[in-house]
């Protein structure tokens, strides 16, 4: 089974033109799958039956998998088989065909009030060098409303902060899922930040590496240590609830929505490929953050 499934996730990463995280989450899914169906005595995806599925799906239920992890899992499960059909190497019904779709509680974003993530942003200190950073890398998080990986993937090239002849935002050149690109405009104090940390904190960095957001040896910094900033600093600002990068990603959007920004503009800004992804944010109702209009967004 692990050569099918190893060529599975080479198609994956080269032809499908999945990010390397994605890819990820699928090798964990059916790594797993591919463990309990061996300890099945099922060591042939070919032989895989229906009740096979369910019974995976019915051990992962009883080990506390969430719902959300299962219908990854099973939709995982479906991809593989849809490749094995597509070459050829599956000759009976997909098994996986007879399983029920999963219904999932539509579960609204967590965001921060206007205040706390201002509050958030000015966490770090911005004398430092490595203050300087994290203060750049909240601003890209919730200012550009980046990704993680696409913050911490962003290069020097991807950059043109001021455009000729414009005092507008510049703009941020961004690689999101599946190698999409998309030009995110980001200017005023989210601008201002990250030119600081480029002008001063960057030039302390040991080597000449392409990435804009660099650790203390100089390589890129990665995703988990870009985690563990946002929390060490949410934790620095008097934020009780748990944040994490996504939830910057978050309040941005809710905050450009609730503030009268247009719903197909968020989707690009964002890089969300399906419409109904963005309106998530629409049905996320509070009077703080409909005073959005009276406050500065960094990126304005």
């Amino acid at each position: 089974m692990r050569p099918a499934l190893e060529e599975y996730l080479a198609y994956l990463a080269g032809a499908a033109g999945l990010s390397r995280n994605t890819v990820a989450a699928y090798r964990r899914d059916l790594k797993a799958a591919a463990a309990a169906l061996e300890a099945r005595g099922v060591r042939d995806w070919a032989r895989v039956r229906p009740q096979d599925v369910a019974e995976v799906q019915g051990a992962a239920r009883r080990r506390g998998a969430s719902p959300a992890s299962l219908a990854r899992g099973l939709s995982s499960l479906r991809g593989l088989f849809r490749y094995l059909r597509a070459e050829g190497r599956l000759t009976r019904r997909d098994p996986t065909q007879a399983a029920s779709p999963l219904r999932l509680w539509q579960r609204l974003p967590e965001v921060l009030a206007p205040q706390q993530a201002f509050a958030l942003l000015d966490a770090p200190p911005e004398a430092t060098p490595l203050g300087q950073r994290d203060r750049a890398l909240l601003a890209l998080l919730y200012g550009g409303g980046l990704r993680v990986s696409e913050a911490c993937g962003l290069r020097l090239e991807d950059l043109t902060l001021r455009l000729p002849g414009s005092d507008g935002p510049g703009l941020l050149r961004v690689r999101g899922k599946g190698g999409k690109e998309r030009l995110v405009p980001f200017g005023g104090g989210g601008r201002a930040r990250l030119e600081r940390w480029l002008e001063h904190g960057r030039r302390s960095r040991p080597g000449h590496a392409p990435w804009v957001l660099l650790s203390k040896s100089g390589r890129a910094l990665d995703r988990m240590r870009a985690f563990r900033i946002v929390q060490h600093w949410a934790r620095a600002a008097g934020l009780s609830q748990p944040i994490h990068p996504h939830t910057l990603r978050h309040s941005c959007a809710t905050h450009l929505l609730q503030g009268g920004g247009d719903l197909r503009s968020v989707q690009e800004f964002l890089g969300h490929a399906d419409l109904a992804t963005t309106e998530r944010y629409t049905h996320v109702d509070s009077d703080e953050l409909q005073a959005l209009h009276r406050l500065h967004h960094p990126r304005a």
